[in-house]
């Protein structure tokens, strides 16, 4: 539920006349933070290991894995679906802004 004080507090930055507006507006920025962090995440990743994650993946299932590879490759791996939902999300979110245009 959207109260009176959480619609006042994304006011102060999203001065809009509708307030479902201003929730989009803070939801969508929401997400493209996660994304952006998230993308940095598997960057990092990229540079550590010097591939991407197909490869990476492909080494593991081959020749298996120490540790910390290992947990690397699945929260490398969690983290690429995640951002692949989040994008997913924010598609949705902006087809269904178009619909109530």
């Amino acid at each position: 539920m959207v109260t009176d004080a959480i619609k006042q507090a994304i006011g102060v930055f999203y001065p809009v006349a509708d307030p479902d507006e201003a929730l989009t507006s803070v939801v969508l920025e929401w997400i493209d933070i996660k994304i952006s962090r998230m993308e940095e995440r598997i960057r990092s990743f990229e540079r550590k290991y010097g591939m991407d994650y197909g490869e990476f993946d492909k080494k593991i299932r081959a020749f298996g894995a120490v540790f910390e590879e290992e947990d690397d490759w699945m929260d490398w791996g969690d983290t690429i679906d995640l951002v692949q939902q989040l994008k997913k999300n924010r598609g949705e979110v902006l087809s269904q802004l178009l619909i109530e245009s």
